[in-house]
């Protein structure tokens, strides 16, 4: 005969692998429609991060980041013929 706390216990041992199991199922169809992207950049609005974001993608290109890199060092070099004629 089995204990009530045992099977209380193998009740929700039982929920949590369906819950672990329907999530891997979400998680992989999700990836499976082309819209990660959006997805991510949507989940970024949401916590009020999207710029944080938008530079983080685009240091990581390596052209983005060598146009920024350029941008600012002419911002730079302006600022110091303006502040020292």
């Amino acid at each position: 005969m089995t204990d009530d706390g045992t099977t209380h216990v193998q009740a929700h041992a039982d929920r949590l692998r369906a819950l672990e199991h329907d999530h891997i199922a979400r998680r992989t169809a999700a990836t499976d429609d082309g819209f990660d992207g959006i997805r991510e950049f949507s989940r970024a609005w949401e916590e009020n991060r999207s710029t944080a974001y938008l530079f983080q993608k685009s240091w990581s290109d390596p052209v983005s980041r060598n146009f920024a890199i350029i941008v600012i060092l002419i911002i730079v070099a302006i600022w110091t013929y303006l502040i020292a004629f």
